[in-house]
Order: structure tokens, then C-alpha cells, then sequence
């Protein structure tokens, strides 16, 4: 499922990767401003997401019931592994380093195409492979901290478990549908399941004592206003529409062709932080030489891959 990305297909998958880049952007900025706790804010966001996308599909015919087929819990729980990795990641990478670190999506969904469906990946793509596997390999041997590869660890295992996802979205017959209301509510039961399940994983993870339970002191982990604002406009613009639109790319493109577009994203961001920076919101990227070096490496395997997409026969 690797199909050409027409220029229309394009412009709207390049344009998810813009919303998600300023979604990482906002979050960045009002979880760390505002000191929310990121585990809530995310789970209201998602919940939030769900329940806007269950609204807009609404007249299409379903159940609760759905929340609880098999497929969609074992999505909902590698979504909560996805952002549980990718948080964990944060804490040893900064948010650029692991954007651009995490463009290997690409290279473990072409592992994975090859796997699944016995093709190798097209002779015009390896140009592009390459480039993006030695742009990363450079990456990562440039950063400085000695704990850096704790974080390339947890990216390496969110990645892998969001390429698995893509797939199984890819493969899924809802996914199929051409009904944009029946689409709305099949990705709000995605993203409200995915709720539940953190709120499961994050209370047993309390009980256990790993974390800080959702419910000590009183629920405080929800006790802010400003949580309930920011959360609720993450989901609502960014969150309901970005996933939306990637279950649509998939859909129309393939997920290779999906994670070729998101390769955008780390530097959507960087534009965006240093815009950001301008106006005195966050500090800069702070990247070495040799990260600088390596990132415009991995933005020539993005380039290349994407206009080999769009060079390809649409038969």
C-alpha cells in the first residue's frame, strides 16, 4: 500500500504535517508555561477529540458497543505506548531533536511495507531511504549528551508501534469508507477509546506506584481550569482534524506514502519555534553544527521521497 501521492493528496497531507507541527507548538508552549500535567492534558484533548468527531458523524448508524471490539482496544492501548514513548523520549531529547530523529517512521514503515506485501521498496525511493537513514545515523552520533540514546530508545519503540497502527488503520474496512460522517465517527471511537485506555494504563501505573496517580490529592491532576481550556482546544482544532485527515491520506495514498508526508513536520517546526522565538514565546532550536548538518541531510531524503511520489504513475 505504497500508491502515488497526487499534488491534491499532497497539499493536504503536507498540510496535516503544518497542523501537527503547530500542535506540537502549542502544547509545548502552554504545558511547560502553564505547568499542566501533560498525562491529563492529553487525555482530555484525545477525549475531547473523540467526543467532537463522534458529533460530526453522528446520523451515522453505531454503538458504544464498538469502544469494546477487540481491534479497536488493541489500536487504543498502542496509541497510549506511542505517547507514553514519545513522552519518555522528551525527557532526555529536546522536542526538535526527537521530531527530527523520529523521520526513521519512514524507514521502518519501507521495512515494514516489504515485509507485509513481499515488495521491495521502488528503485526511485532508495535514493531517498539512504539519504534519510544517513542523515538520522549522523544525527544521532552528533548529540552531545551522554544519556541522549536513552531517548533515541523510547523514539525507536513509538515509532515502531506507530508505523504498526498505521497499518492496522490501513488495513481496517471502516477505514475504507467514502462517507465522511461514517469516517467521523469511526475516528472519534479511535480517539475516545484511546482515552479510556490512558486513563486505565496511568491509574493502574499509579496504583502501582510508578507515577503519581490520576486520583491523589483529590483528582488535582484535572483541578485547573486553565488544563480544561488549553486541552479542549488541542483536541478540538488540532487533535480531531490531524487524525481525520491521516486516516484519510492512508486511505488514499498508503502509509508509506503518509509517513513520507510527516517527514515535514521537523521542519514545520523548526520555522515554527524560530518564529516563536521572535516573538519571545520559546527559545530558539538550539541545535550543534553537526545536528544543523545532519537535519539538512534528512530534509534532502524528505524532499527526494516526496517529489518521487509525485513523479510516479497513477495507475
Amino acid at each position: 500500500m505504497t500508491g502515488p501521492m497526487s499534488g491534491n493528496v499532497l497539499a493536504i497531507a503536507l498540510g496535516n504535517s503544518f497542523l501537527w507541527s503547530t500542535y506540537l507548538l502549542f502544547t509545548r508552549h502552554v504545558v511547560s508555561g502553564a505547568h499542566l500535567d501533560a498525562w491529563a492534558y492529553t487525555l482530555v484533548q484525545l477525549l475531547s477529540a473523540g467526543l467532537a468527531m463522534l458529533w460530526v458523524g453522528r446520523r451515522t448508524p453505531g454503538s458504544w458497543r464498538d469502544l469494546l471490539a477487540p481491534w479497536t482496544i488493541s489500536y487504543a492501548f498502542m496509541r497510549v505506548v506511542i505517547n507514553g514513548a514519545t513522552s519518555a523520549a522528551i525527557v532526555w531529547l529536546a522536542v526538535t531533536q526527537s521530531t527530527l530523529i523520529s523521520t526513521m517512521s519512514v524507514l521502518i514503515g519501507a521495512a515494514a511495507g516489504w515485509l507485509l506485501t513481499r515488495q521491495a521498496p521502488a528503485r526511485r525511493d532508495w535514493p531517498g531511504l539512504l539519504l534519510l537513514a544517513a542523515g538520522i545515523v549522523s544525527f544521532v552520533l552528533a548529540l552531545a549528551s551522554d544519556t541522549a540514546w536513552r531517548g533515541v530508545a523510547w523514539l525507536v519503540l513509538s515509532e515502531t508501534v506507530a508505523v504498526a497502527a498505521s497499518w492496522m488503520i490501513a488495513y481496517h474496512p471502516r477505514n475504507r469508507e467514502t462517507d465522511p460522517a461514517a469516517r467521523s465517527r469511526f475516528t472519534g471511537e479511535i480517539l475516545v477509546a484511546a482515552s479510556l485506555a490512558l486513563i486505565f494504563v496511568w491509574s493502574l501505573a499509579g496504583l502501582l506506584g510508578v507515577i503519581a496517580s490520576p486520583w491523589a490529592g483529590g483528582g488535582d491532576a484535572f483541578g485547573r481550569v486553565e488544563l480544561w481550556v488549553y486541552a479542549i482546544i488541542a483536541g478540538v482544532v488540532f487533535r480531531a482534524p490531524g487524525t481525520w485527515l491521516g486516516f484519510w491520506t492512508i486511505n488514499r495514498s498508503g502509509v508509506q506514502t503518509y509517513l513520507i508526508a510527516l517527514t515535514a513536520m521537523p521542519f514545520f517546526a523548526i520555522v515554527l519555534e524560530a518564529a516563536a522565538a521572535q516573538v519571545g514565546w520559546l527559545s530558539p532550536p538550539n541545535l550543534s553544527k553537526g545536528e544543523w548538518l545532519s537535519a539538512a541531510v534528512i530534509l534532502g531524503g524528505a524532499v527526494w521521497l516526496i517529489a518521487a511520489r509525485l513523479r510516479a504513475p497513477t495507475s
